[in-house]
Order: C-alpha cells, then structure tokens, then sequence
C-alpha cells in the first residue's frame, strides 16, 4: 500500500474513534453528580479535542483528505484561557500537542483526588420511544471512560505502526502515550472508591522468582 493512501485510512479510524468519545463524553457529564468526575471528563474532553483538531490539520498540511471525517458536535474549547477553533492557524507537519498530565496556561493536566463516597446519579433504566434518555451513575460513566481510553491507546498504537510517515507516526505514538496517562488518572480516581479493585491472588497460585528458576543439568 502506497505511502499517504496508509496514512490516510489509519488517521481516519483515529478520528472517527476520537470524535466518538467527545461525544460520548458530552453524555456522561450531563449526568454526572461528582464534582471531581465531571473536572476529569472536562479536562480529558478538552485535550482530546485539541488532539482532534491538531491531527485534522496536521492531514490537511499533508495534502490528505479530511471531508468524510465526522467531527464532533462542539468543535472549540476554551483551555489555557485561549479559544481553540477548527480555522486556527496551520500547525504544520511538526506534531506541537500537549503531553497529557503537563500544565499549560491555566490548565492542569493533573488530577487531585480526595478520599469519600461521593453522590452517584439515578441508574440506567430501559426507556420506551419518545421518553426521556436515561443517564448513567459515575461508576458505569467512568468505567465508560475508561475503556474509551484503553481502545484510544490501542488504535493509536496500531495506526502508529502503520504509518510510515514520521511526524504523523510521532503524533500517533503521543496520543496513545495519553490515552495510557488519561486511563490511569481514570483507574486512580475508581480504585479510590472501591469501583475498580484488583482480583486477590489464588492461593494455589505459583510464581517462579529468577532466583528459583530451575535450569536443566548440564
């Protein structure tokens, strides 16, 4: 497959997974209740938009199509202060996004977490044609997230060894390294409130140490 027709079907599975998140997060935090959650999901949303728009230009700077790409609902976010738009200025092929977890401005790509039970929202009923959409409590909204974002690193990962082209293939790879950072911040915030606990070890479980590890006579 020619250089360029790769990149272009690798970068479109990308966006189209991206843009699907954004959305899918502007429904968890309309039914969110837990203040810490909802600044999560607002500032995770907010990076993974700026990611969006930059790789968007970034194909555009490359000559690639971009007119079938879905693009999420809202496309602008204020971060840092500063107003993002689909029409700002050209980045380039030089892929300048921020690293999650850095601060920029007035934003902190860094989360505190607070020990507590925090409110959760009504639980998620089936619903008849014509009522109202049912919504979600935190736990399921943050496991949601968090799949999102180990899928995110997976597709990223495999779209980056795809690509041979290497700004784009560097673009890639810091997105899957995100996905990875906003995954962990999500498993950090459940594990404190019990909603992500790790399977206790068997008993008759065995592990082989190296320095127990037989080797065959000589």
């Amino acid at each position: 497959m020619k250089t360029g027709t790769r990149e272009a079907m690798v970068l479109s599975e990308v966006l189209r997974s991206n843009a699907c998140m954004i959305d899918h997060y502007n429904l968890y935090m309309t039914g969110c209740q837990d203040q810490q959650l909802r600044t999560i999901l607002d500032r995770q949303q907010r990076h993974t938009l700026d990611s969006f728009q930059r790789l968007i230009q970034m194909m555009q700077s490359h000559g690639l199509d971009t007119s079938n790409i879905p693009l999420p609902t809202t496309m602008s976010v204020t971060a840092g202060g500063a107003q993002t738009t689909t029409g700002a200025a050209q980045y380039g092929t030089q892929w300048t996004g921020r690293q999650y977890g850095q601060q920029t401005g007035t934003t902190s790509y860094s989360a505190q977490y607070t020990a507590g039970s925090p409110a959760v929202g009504t639980q998620m009923t089936a619903g008849q044609p014509g009522t109202q959409a049912p919504t979600f409590n935190d736990r399921t909204i943050s496991e949601g997230a968090l799949l999102f974002h180990k899928s995110g690193a997976e597709i990223n990962t495999r779209a980056a060894l795809e690509s041979s082209e290497p700004h784009i293939r560097n673009a890639l790879t810091n997105m899957a390294r995100n996905c990875i950072e906003m995954s962990y911040e999500l498993y950090n915030y459940m594990s404190q409130r019990g909603w992500y606990q790790l399977p206790t070890t068997p008993q008759n479980f065995v592990t082989h140490s190296p320095t127990q590890q037989q080797y065959p006579p000589q």
